[in-house]
């Protein structure tokens, strides 16, 4: 910790949020954890844009700036020259890239945390992760040990010798985005009482974290004909057709006309009873919610995203190859989610549907 470090006189935060949907909703408790450490303060946060929407009911930032992909050296200045007229004192960075935490250096804000592992020059507050020392296992994914991403989190702001925090997502919903998906949900011909089945078909990661549509299709069809569900089909702007398909194949209802965007999907999962998905983004907006899910997990490495299971079936298989970490499957056969059969699948969110309902977040 810099000696010149006095919490009581931070006045300006900056906190340079994940990129991804899943990262950033396995976030939330650590922006919660300093907005309490720091009420007092102006806490703006930079984030991609996409996610913008996720904040429809928070209220952990007083500013958000939206940082694109970097385009270039001169862009780069820009961003630096914008940080140092803001006069931060205290910048936050949970991505672990070189430029994310560049950034906040070359602006001069006097307290950078962040994990240092590649750029210990650049942070002067967080730890460094253990890193895999055998070369075959520096060969199978990113160099630091896996850990569940919340706990990697509430761990970089322990070296800020915050109040303790959790590692439970947090992510209210606004009463707008409650009742617009009520109405939506209501043009299409379900009722206000029916239990949903929400089918998570697409992953942004790569081909490598899908389940074969037609096994998809036929999962959907089997839950509805056994606990009389409705089951809908979630999709993302580039899964329209994919999901489209399944929904036609499987007796259900795609999603995509409109395709939701964030704040109206996690009003959505919010009311969902089961969700069946791949390891997506989506998922960790069930949790955040207690929803039950069945996870179906392919090449990734699931002890990234161990983190409140109680809820949650996690389907694997233990082969060789996995993780690879992969976005296509380097052998070619895809084993790792096709030797997931669609019986297996329906039993596990059979049960969750049976269990006794927990109390929901949201």
């Amino acid at each position: 910790m810099p000696r010149s470090f006095d919490s009581s006189a931070v006045r300006h935060i900056w906190v340079r949020a994940p990129n991804w949907l899943g990262d950033f909703v396995m976030a939330t408790a650590s922006f919660e954890r300093l907005r309490r450490a720091f009420p007092a303060a102006r806490i703006t946060a930079g984030m991609r844009g996409y996610l913008r929407p996720l904040l429809s009911g928070c209220d952990w930032f007083d500013e958000v700036v939206e940082t694109p992909r970097a385009a270039g050296f001169g862009a780069f200045w820009r961003d630096v020259r914008a940080m140092r007229a803001r006069d931060f004192d205290l910048a936050v960075v949970l991505p672990n890239s070189l430029a994310t935490g560049l950034v906040p250096f070359c602006a001069g804000v006097p307290v950078r945390a962040g994990w240092r592992q590649g750029r210990p020059l650049l942070m002067n507050v967080g730890p460094s992760a253990p890193v895999r020392r055998r070369w075959w296992q520096r060969r199978l994914g990113p160099r630091r040990s896996p850990t569940p991403m919340p706990e990697y989190y509430r761990e970089l702001l322990d070296h800020l010798a915050l109040p303790a925090g959790g590692v439970h997502p947090v992510l209210p919903v606004a009463d707008a985005d409650r009742q617009w998906v009520d109405d939506h949900l209501r043009t299409l011909g379900i009722g206000a009482a029916e239990r949903l089945a929400l089918f998570v078909v697409g992953a942004n990661f790569g081909a490598s974290k899908l389940w074969p549509p037609e096994r998809f299709a036929a999962a959907a069809a089997a839950l509805q004909q056994r606990t009389g569900v409705r089951a809908l089909v979630l999709v993302g702007p580039s899964e329209v057709e994919l999901g489209e398909r399944i929904a036609r194949d499987g007796g259900a209802i795609c999603l995509s006309q409109p395709v939701l965007p964030l704040d109206k999907l996690k009003a959505l999962v919010a009311r969902g009873a089961v969700m069946v998905t791949g390891d997506t983004g989506p998922r960790h907006l069930g949790v955040a919610y207690d929803l039950p899910i069945v996870c179906l997990i392919g090449p990734t490495d699931p002890a990234y995203t161990n983190y409140c299971l109680e809820r949650t079936v996690l389907l694997r298989r233990d082969l060789p190859c996995v993780p690879c970490q992969r976005k296509v499957c380097p052998l070619g056969h895809h084993r790792c989610m096709r030797d997931i059969p669609v019986d297996e699948v329906v039993a596990a969110a059979e049960r969750l549907l049976a269990a006794p309902p927990a109390g929901r977040s949201g």
